[in-house]
Parts: C-alpha cells; structure tokens; sequence
C-alpha cells in the first residue's frame, strides 16, 4: 500500500475533522503500516506542559526543554523507525485553549520537515471547537514556511504545507 493510499496527502494538516474522519484514517494508517500518536492536550495550560506532554507522548529519547526541542525530535522519530510513516491525531483542544496556537504554530515546520525527508507525516486536529484559533497559527506558521522557501540559501521544497480545512466541508 502507497503512503497516499491511506493519507491522500502524505504531508498535510487536517483542521477541525470529526470523529467518523479521524478514526477512517487511524484504521487506514495502521492498514497501511503507518504508526498512529495520539496527543490529548486537554488539561494542558501552559507551554511548558505542552513541551513535557508531547516529550511523554512521542517518548523523545532523551531529555529536552520546550517546543523548539519538540519540533527538532518530532521531525525526526528515527527511534520509532517507521519507513510507512506516521499520523498524528489531536484531540482535547477545546479543553486546552492556552496552548491550541503555540502548538498549531508548531506543524507545518515539522511537516515540513518531513516532507524533504520522504517519510509520510499526516496531523488530524480533532474538533471544531478550536479551529479558528488553530487556524489563525497554521496560516501564520505556513505564511513564514512560503517566505523561508524563497531565500537563496533554503533547502529545496521548503514551503507552505497542506492544510486541509474540514470546517468548511460535511463529512
């Protein structure tokens, strides 16, 4: 099974999904090969613990502080060792409005990263409920990615990263 079999777009942010979308795609990844993470940010207020959950959660091997060492590990999950790549799902966000935008902000870079790696890397944000805010970080982050990939000196393909908005669409 191709990595699109089970993504249709091996490096994408799928925003405001419903539950019936989300666990389609969990059971088409696992089908496919792909390891599923789940993060549940609920009852995270800060981003410290954010930086801690998503440290427990993709059980970075070794310790770190903050988001900008999550970004690093999460874009690479060599310890994990998946060729058939990865889909992350996120739910609990309307119960951790402090941190919806630090984290949405944090996506389209890891996507993108992994995008110039090869390896799929699918995010689902499960839940309407903080969409607009997640929204307004996802296109800030993408605006700066589609800025750093016209500088001279940046790796080829650096770039804004699919963000699949399923607010706007029925399931």
């Amino acid at each position: 099974m191709s990595q699109t079999s089970w993504t249709g777009e091996p490096f994408a942010v799928h925003l405001g999904v419903g539950e019936p979308l989300a666990q389609r795609l969990e059971y088409d990844a696992r089908a496919g090969g792909a390891s599923v993470i789940r993060v549940d940010l609920a009852g995270v207020h800060d981003r410290d613990a954010l930086a801690e959950l998503l440290a427990q959660t993709f059980m970075f091997p070794h310790e770190t502080r903050g988001l900008d060492a999550a970004i690093d590990l999460i874009s690479d999950l060599e310890w994990f060792g998946n060729p058939a790549g990865y889909l992350v799902i996120v739910t609990g966000m309307d119960q951790a409005p402090e941190v919806v935008a630090p984290f949405a902000r944090m996506l389209p870079n890891i996507v993108d990263r992994w995008r110039s790696q090869g390896g799929a890397f699918v995010v689902v944000l499960e839940g309407a409920e903080s969409s607009g805010e997640a929204a307004s970080a996802l296109a800030s982050a993408n605006s700066a990615l589609a800025a750093a990939g016209k500088l001279p000196w940046a790796q080829p393909g650096t770039g804004a990263v699919t963000i699949v908005d399923h607010t706007r669409e029925s399931e």
